[in-house]
């Protein structure tokens, strides 16, 4: 048995000791049932599990039989994998993204390959890499932007076009067999890249590019663009932090004499009595204005650039002249060229450090310090994105036939997640307070629509029930709506602006996944809202209603909703809150006829069959609040 956890540490450490080694043998451990349980594991709790490909199957599809099955396939070599499902999400310039859906099993499987690569690849990437991986995150790239601010007279914004959908397909398996030398995972993944795409169920081929959507595509282009990350580190030293000793031989031979004797008078002063004390006060002061006026380096600064790449989006903060930041910029696109891609000529800008630039969301301007001998970077949130948000929170309130639940949170994770994101900014205090103050109302209208009731009625009626109150979160009160559902369950509207962070002083992320996301605003269609979910779960006392002992993280519909009408799945909704089970995934498996691995080793079938409706609980009690994990 392969314990994924270790292997993917030895990998690691392996292709760090040896920067040359080319792994082979891997096949194996790629179609083992354990890894690919491991990975069928991993992308369980991702926001996409639960979108279908082209075969309709979404996770919940997928039991352990079906992972033994996947892995004699691969190994037989019978595996092919389908076409994604080609959509298109939009731009912040208006324009359309395509984005292309694996199927469930695909993603499985894109997933067991991740697992091999990204250890063995990751000991390659250099700093200057921040997309996609772990401890790094857009944060982490906007620190490494502030640190090299300061030394920064032009910055090089840099914009490849269409990277993800254009990247070569040999070029692209020849840079991965620069540690892969196992032919069978080399195929795998020319398999993955010529697989095509349904749009309107019209079959497309694929001649080059990867699709955005796949869950090895970041890290595949990750590995392609190491190429450009290695020639801006070892050819133009992008990124090199100057040593003691060379900034001491780059020092003017008056500045060192000037900073020796100063020196010298500093230690007499210390050790002076107090008559000598007032003239030697006196030299140390003149000394000091001498080193001020002593220029400190010799000859010509040599010409430094500050590299910080994530995903296909990059800065060059030039050191140097306005000459010398085109030349790195002809430089890069160049070597893009070879590579098989292009630098986009209308998006890639040339600025200077007191005009503002965009990148990864933050509108960057420099400013001179209070004494205007260095400058520093502001980081300020753009119009756009705060007009973006203000138009999403609308639009979720504006559906007011949907449950308060799901409107609530998803109007609280909304705000949460763009202030979280915003909250390195220069003084974003009064954005939050305006959005938040938006999003309090835009919430009120949307309850008073909803109880058909005016603003001063509602509030009048949710303080009375003590449904509007105040609540302190992290040490910040706020008036907000709250809702009990159940007897222990409530929730709340939780628009209290996080306290600002510094840039200089970003946590490293530790996991790549986010925090967990509220349904989809659409959920409440197929009677699968939030609402209902807790309910259930507030019903059984957070216990699983089939085993009575493990802690509840799912729930059972037993009416099937397929075929239904769209009327008829939006009426199902308070039905559904009351048929609804709340059960552990051990017992959830087997309600839909599916078995986990657990059941295979304990030898067991699983901890409830599929009930009626009407069956609420299970015959035997909990004895104890403590049980096996799931």
């Amino acid at each position: 048995m392969i314990d994924v956890t270790k292997e993917e540490e030895h990998l690691f450490r392996l292709s760090e000791r040896e920067p040359g080694k080319r792994f082979n043998r891997l096949w194996r451990v790629i179609t083992s049932k354990e890894w690919l349980y491991e990975a069928w594991r991993r992308i369980l709790g991702n926001r996409g599990s639960h979108t279908a490909g082209i075969d309709h199957e979404t996770v919940d599809d997928i039991d352990y039989s079906r992972i033994v099955a996947l892995s004699e396939r691969l190994r037989a070599g019978t595996y092919r994998p389908k076409p994604v499902r080609r959509v298109y999400i939009p731009k912040g310039n208006g324009k359309l993204r395509p984005l292309g859906i694996p199927t469930i099993e695909d993603r499985i499987v894109q997933q067991a390959l991740r697992m091999v690569l990204e250890p063995i690849f990751e000991a390659d990437f250099h700093d200057c890499s921040h997309g996609f991986r772990k401890h790094r995150s857009t944060h982490t790239a906007l620190h490494r932007v502030a640190v090299a601010y300061p030394r920064t007279s032009w910055i090089v914004e840099g914009d490849i076009v269409g990277c993800f959908d254009n990247i070569p397909h040999e070029k692209l398996v020849s840079a991965v067999s620069r540690r892969m030398a196992d032919e069978k995972v080399l195929s795998l993944i020319r398999s993955f890249l010529k697989a095509g795409y349904l749009e309107n169920w019209v079959y497309h081929r694929t001649y080059s590019g990867t699709p955005q959507g796949g869950i090895v595509s970041p890290l595949l282009c990750n590995i392609f663009l190491h190429e450009l990350d290695e020639m801006m580190v070892k050819e133009l030293d992008a990124n090199r932090t100057q040593t003691r000793k060379e900034a001491y031989a780059r020092t003017s031979r008056e500045y060192k004499r000037v900073h020796s004797e100063l020196c010298r008078r500093r230690n007499q002063l210390r050790r002076a009595d107090r008559s000598e004390r007032p003239g030697l006060l006196a030299e140390v002061q003149e000394l000091e204005k001498r080193l001020r006026r002593t220029p400190c380096i010799v000859g010509k600064h040599p010409t430094k650039f500050g590299y910080v790449r994530y995903a296909d989006d990059f800065v060059i903060l030039v050191n140097g002249t306005k000459a010398e930041a085109e030349a790195v910029k002809s430089q890069v696109a160049d070597k893009l060229l070879s590579m098989g891609l292009e630098l986009s000529e209308e998006k890639t800008k040339l600025t200077h450090w007191s005009r503002s630039v965009s990148f990864l969301g933050y509108t960057i301007k420099g400013r001179r310090r209070e004494k205007g001998v260095q400058i520093k970077a502001i980081f300020s949130i753009p119009d756009e994105k705060t007009r973006r948000i203000r138009e999403n929170i609308r639009r979720v309130c504006g559906l007011h036939h949907i449950p308060e639940a799901d409107a609530m949170a998803r109007v609280s994770q909304m705000f949460r997640g763009w202030c979280n994101y915003y909250r390195f900014a220069s003084g974003p205090q009064n954005d939050f307070s305006r959005l938040s103050y938006f999003a309090w109302w835009q919430f009120a209208h949307f309850l008073a629509r909803k109880h058909q009731l005016s603003i001063a009625q509602l509030i009048r009626r949710w303080k009375r029930s003590k449904r509007l109150k105040t609540v302190v979160i992290k040490g910040r009160q706020s008036q907000t709506f709250t809702m009990q559902i159940g007897e222990k369950e409530q929730i709340l509207n939780n628009i209290v602006p996080p306290k600002t962070g510094s840039i200089w002083n970003v946590p490293k992320p530790t996991v790549w996944l986010g925090d967990a996301m509220p349904p989809e605003i659409t959920a409440w269609s197929k009677g699968r809202s939030l609402e209902t979910r807790l309910t259930a779960i507030g019903r059984s006392n957070g216990l699983c209603e089939g085993c009575g002992r493990r802690p509840v993280f799912q729930v059972h519909h037993p009416r099937p909703m397929r075929g239904k009408s769209f009327k008829a799945s939006v009426a199902s909704d308070a039905a559904q809150r009351q048929s609804a089970i709340a059960l552990c995934r051990e017992c959830h498996a087997p309600a839909h006829g599916r078995t986990l691995r657990s059941q295979q080793s304990n030898g067991s079938a699983g901890c409830v069959e599929t009930r009626p409706s009407g069956a609420r609980r299970a015959e035997s009690k909990p004895t104890s609040r403590e049980g096996d994990q799931a």
